[in-house]
């Protein structure tokens, strides 16, 4: 069996367009790697992704960005690669957490609330949020550390985000999606070995 000892993380910024993974991925497989890890979203017009790639054998952050904008030669991407340095977990570990907000968009909303979940220890590991007119709704999945009072964070996030207009609140994941996903519920059993 092949050993995929050399990885790599490689960020792409370009205008979006159909076909902007597959111009990404191609080149990367025809270069001999394995993906191992990828994170990709789209925001108003601009695709963004994250990619763990895997080599047989070492290679420079040049040849990997050269390869990925020839593909993309049309675009202007903007491709970064540094080595994966490991994953020594330096984040504290704990439940998985759901934060919903609402109301009012205004400037400065993100400031406060990720102040507030940086004091606690709180890691953000996924957020999203859409604006429709004036509204805007908030999505993010948190990991809050196990020493934690769930109810005490809920009772502060309220109370900081009341002068702010929004409303929210935290939800362990289950529980989100239990009350938000289609057949959630018989998911949650079959993982949980209970089916």
């Amino acid at each position: 069996m092949r050993k995929f000892t050399f990885q790599y993380v490689i960020s792409v910024l370009v205008a979006d367009r159909v076909g902007i993974l597959r111009d990404i991925t191609a080149p990367l497989t025809d270069m001999g790697s394995n993906i191992v890890g990828i994170s990709q979203t789209v925001v108003q017009g601009y695709f963004t992704v994250i990619i763990i790639a895997a080599f047989q054998k070492a290679q420079s952050s040049e040849e990997i960005e050269n390869a990925i904008g020839r593909h993309l030669h049309d675009s202007e991407p903007s491709v970064l690669v540094r080595k994966f340095e490991g994953a020594e977990p330096r984040l504290a570990t704990g439940g998985r957490y759901i934060l919903t907000m609402s109301g009012r968009d205004r400037p400065g909303i993100l400031k406060t609330v990720t102040a507030f979940l940086a004091e606690k220890g709180i890691n953000v590991e996924d957020l999203f949020f859409r604006i429709d007119g004036e509204h805007v709704t908030h999505i993010g999945e948190l990991t809050i550390p196990r020493q934690l009072d769930i109810k005490q964070c809920q009772e502060e996030l309220q109370a900081l985000l009341a002068p702010l207009g929004l409303t929210g609140g935290l939800q362990h994941e289950n529980l989100f999606r239990v009350t938000n996903e289609v057949g959630a519920i018989q998911t949650l059993i079959r993982e949980n070995g209970n089916a």
